[in-house]
């Protein structure tokens, strides 16, 4: 048993912030009355008793933590409430850490596919466009070469369709040779296939006959990156432009190896932005990865929001709430959990009246104002449900007086 004595003395509040203090310090002075003075030291039986609710406290998992013992009248003006642990359905989810971000196909990197020197820059960051609308023109070596050899190639197929009807006409009059014509088809259709191939590889290029490089949107969106200046060298292999359909936003959510059983595809969550807490955004899961992220030890999952706000914009954090699951397991309220020396525990109600001792727990998923209990008391167990913190501040008041002492 911890006795809780020291002496009283007058407070000050001289501010709003300290006036918040006043219930906790009233609380802890009721508990002094209520466990007795400085001068009251326990007889010998109390003290065998106390002896043998130590020996019961260890046995039930209370790691030496002590109890506490409250007089009925500290036990009601300090709000300490008992209940039970029950069991019910966790409809809310814990506010799992999520972020906002484009989807994966509504974003487009646009960069020419051969290096070269930026013409013209046609748009500006932040401007919408639509798929097809002209971003910059690149002039490139490359496409100048091809299209220098496409201009070749196609004299030379000029030339030789132009002789492959002369053939033709000399076989049809007698006077020509069967193998010159097949010669000269040959040659055309080489000529021919050289050519379709230099217009598709500038086509591929984005170029035309005259050598430059027309770079265009891909996508409907904004651009949202811009990496591209007029005189300014060009290289394939950085973008310059980035363009994002700002409508195309999910959200993203690391799930902890422990909480997969609880998500599904289809399940309805809800998501609430850090900037904006007043918005509670309602979705449903549409993608759980296949397999768990080694590092993290955690599974990715994306949530479809089934509408968009102008307020909302990708890298936003915030909370996910997964809703809808109605598995029934035991809980208690998540108020009633404290942390002691490091552990999950809950104050139950001893064998004394106004005995309160710890007891180590182990918590599992959330759902609203409720925690899954996963070890530490059965169904029905009588638990203290409001006051918890109370009973930890008087707990570590007893312990730092038994240290001092």
């Amino acid at each position: 048993m911890t006795t809780l004595g020291f002496p009283t003395r007058r407070v000050d509040l001289p501010s709003p912030r300290a006036r918040l203090l006043l219930p906790l310090l009233s609380a802890l002075c009721v508990l002094l009355l209520g466990c007795g003075g400085p001068g009251e030291g326990p007889s010998g039986d109390e003290h065998d008793e106390h002896d043998e609710h130590g020996e019961h406290g260890n046995e039930d998992g209370a790691d030496g933590d002590g109890s506490v013992h409250l007089s009925a009248a500290a036990i009601t003006t300090s709000g300490i409430r008992v209940g039970a642990v029950e069991e019910r359905a966790l409809r809310g989810g814990a506010g799992l850490p999520a972020e906002l971000s484009f989807d994966p196909l509504s974003v487009a990197h646009v960069s020419p596919l051969a290096s070269g020197r930026f013409v013209s820059v046609e748009v500006e960051l932040g401007q919408r466009v639509t798929a097809g609308m002209l971003l910059a023109i690149v002039a490139s070596e490359t496409a100048s070469e091809a299209s220098s050899r496409l201009t070749e190639a196609r004299a030379q197929l000029a030339a030789a369709e132009t002789a492959l009807a002369r053939q033709r006409q000399l076989v049809g009059e007698g006077i020509g040779a069967q193998s010159a014509l097949v010669d000269a088809e040959a040659v055309v259709a080489g000529l021919r296939a050289r050519s379709s191939g230099l217009s598709r590889q500038l086509g591929v290029l984005g170029s035309g006959r005259t050598g430059q490089l027309r770079l265009v949107a891909p996508i409907d969106g904004v651009v949202i990156q811009l990496h591209a200046t007029p005189g300014e060298t060009s290289s394939h292999e950085e973008p310059a432009f980035t363009i994002a359909n700002p409508d195309a936003i999910s959200v993203y959510v690391q799930v902890p190896e422990l909480a997969i059983s609880t998500v599904r595809v289809g399940q309805r969550a809800l998501f609430r932005p850090h900037a904006f807490p007043e918005l509670s955004l309602p979705g449903v899961v549409n993608y759980i990865a296949p397999a768990i992220d080694t590092d993290t030890r955690s599974l990715s999952m994306r949530v479809a929001l089934d509408a968009m706000t102008p307020n909302l914009l990708s890298g936003m954090y915030g909370s996910l709430e997964i809703l809808g699951d109605e598995r029934r397991s035991l809980a208690l309220p998540c108020n009633a959990v404290v942390t002691l020396r490091g552990v999950s525990s809950v104050f139950v109600p001893g064998e004394a009246e106004g005995e309160f001792r710890p007891v180590p727990v182990r918590v599992g998923r959330r759902g609203g104002a409720y925690c899954e209990l996963l070890d530490g008391l059965p169904a029905g167990a009588p638990v203290v449900t409001a006051g918890a913190f109370t009973l930890k501040s008087a707990l570590s008041v007893g312990d730092l007086a038994e240290h001092e002492h």
